[in-house]
């Protein structure tokens, strides 16, 4: 990926948070193509993120987000017309998730926090937005961001907090998967 096109006319507000957002984790120069002195103050405010920059900027690790989920469709595989909404990958303080939001409509965007190869099952974590600068609460098992604007972005760093709550039911993300102590599937299938 080569320039940044944040401030050049062509993109809305949430379509140059979601440009920027991909330049920075996808660990691209983030080289400013629009003059400086004459930017609006939300243009600024887009290129100056300290916390998406520091994910680029990461000194320990400096590799890419990745697709976890690609396109629309019911099992999450690819689709030309859209592409991937689900992105994750690793920085020295945490798992950073992408979520781009394809359509030209307000959507919720839920995903299964184990879906992401960095994120381990049986572990709860702390959710840090990276565009409002607030601490979210703490995801066990799955993370449903709520009407991500057309054409937006949220960007997330979860850290691993502990084990997650005792007492969940069912006892793993996916009862179909649940093994018991002894071996046996607790379904019975």
């Amino acid at each position: 990926m080569d320039i940044l096109e944040v401030g050049n006319g062509q993109l809305s507000y949430d379509e140059a948070k979601s440009h920027f957002t991909a330049w920075a984790l996808m660990k691209s120069p983030l080289l400013i193509s629009t003059n400086l002195a004459s930017v609006s103050q939300q243009t600024l405010e887009i290129l100056k993120n300290k916390e998406i920059i520091a994910i680029n900027q990461d000194p320990v690790v400096g590799t890419s987000i990745i697709p976890f989920r690609w396109g629309i469709n019911p099992a999450w595989t690819h689709n030309a017309s859209y592409p991937a909404q689900y992105w994750s990958g690793e920085s020295q303080n945490g798992t950073v998730f992408m979520l781009l939001n394809t359509l030209d409509h307000p959507a919720d965007m839920f995903f299964n926090l184990t879906e992401s190869p960095w994120i381990r099952a049986g572990r709860q974590y702390s959710v840090r937005d990276l565009w409002t600068h607030t601490d979210n609460g703490t995801a066990v098992r799955n993370f449903t961001a709520y009407q991500v604007p057309p054409h937006g972005v949220v960007a997330l760093l979860l850290k691993d907090i502990g084990d997650e709550p005792a007492g969940l039911w069912p006892p793993c993300m996916r009862f179909e998967w649940c093994m018991d102590q002894n071996g046996t599937r607790l379904d019975n299938i």
